[in-house]
């Protein structure tokens, strides 16, 4: 646990009662919830009603039930089907970076949580898997109970490691039995060909990047100069570097290189690709990374 519990913030989550999570192709799933499944159907038998959200159709208010009772509802069919919401968490030891709070795994976990939130008031089903060289996974989850309890979770899980996202990816690939919704949370400072197995292992699905980095990762801090020691997060590696304004111009143009590589991963493969900085509050990543922000 790294000697201390991981502060994860949910002072936000009430604000989020108001939004849904838009679903741009079909997913198939076996469980009641409240997004259409690929799998064939009548269409015609009414399970239940749900309170209606703002962007949901009209078409399928049930205005009988608002004539009794003055409050909008959506008619829920049996064909409705949940979405299966998978959440990979990187909890290598360079998502512990900056030493102050939130760290990037800290971020990370709310906004994980954010987001596992709107899935779970939809009664759909959510699985947060944390990797790092190895894979722990969560069966999947419905309900607050299971909600209370994986934030609990995260708060006390060990983080450390390498960072192998094609390991993950293998690892993780026959676990995801249905079409998924399948969200990548991470700093990813791995290999580009590492990320790119990834990506094309688990495109299948509606797969999506979240690219969380520190602002002093991109622009080193004017006090880091002369000469400076310089420790690897995820291998301890020591080494000696002489930080100058030529380093740090060379730094930055490798940062970027690395970013531009993320990019064209996205880009090659069409998936939604969101670099983010943890300056920014976690609602509103939360909302953007939904389409709502």
């Amino acid at each position: 646990m790294n000697g201390k519990k991981h502060k994860i913030d949910t002072s936000f989550l009430t604000q989020l009662d108001r939004y849904a999570l838009p679903i741009r192709n079909r997913v198939t799933a076996i469980h009641s919830g409240s997004h259409l499944s690929t799998k064939k159907g009548s269409g015609l038998d009414i399970v239940d009603h749900r309170k209606y959200n703002q962007g949901d159709s009209l078409k399928k208010i049930d205005w009988n039930l608002y004539a009794r009772t003055e409050k909008l509802y959506i008619r829920r069919f049996e064909e409705d089907k949940n979405l299966n919401m998978v959440i990979l968490l990187d909890a290598s030891t360079s998502m512990l970076i900056p030493e102050n709070n939130p760290n990037k795994f800290e971020y990370a976990s709310t906004v994980a949580i954010g987001i596992s939130y709107i899935v779970m008031r939809y009664n759909d089903q959510y699985m947060i898997a944390t990797f790092a060289e190895n894979v722990d996974y969560t069966k999947a989850l419905k309900g607050r109970d299971e909600f209370l309890r994986t934030i609990d979770n995260l708060s006390r899980i060990s983080v450390n490691g390498k960072t192998k996202l094609a390991d993950c990816a293998d690892s993780i690939y026959p676990r995801i039995k249905s079409k998924s919704m399948v969200l990548v949370i991470s700093d990813f400072l791995d290999d580009p060909d590492s990320i790119r197995y990834a990506v094309h292992r688990l495109c299948r699905h509606e797969l999506v990047l979240i690219h969380l980095y520190d602002e002093t990762e991109i622009n080193l801090p004017e006090t880091v100069d002369g000469t400076v020691k310089f420790i690897d997060s995820e291998t301890n590696e020591e080494f000696s570097i002489s930080v100058g304004q030529e380093f740090r111009k060379e730094y930055a143009a490798e940062f970027g290189k690395h970013m531009a590589e993320l990019d064209k991963i996205a880009h090659d493969f069409k998936i939604p690709y969101f670099k983010i900085s943890i300056d920014n509050r976690p609602i509103d990543t939360v909302l953007t990374v939904i389409g709502k922000g």
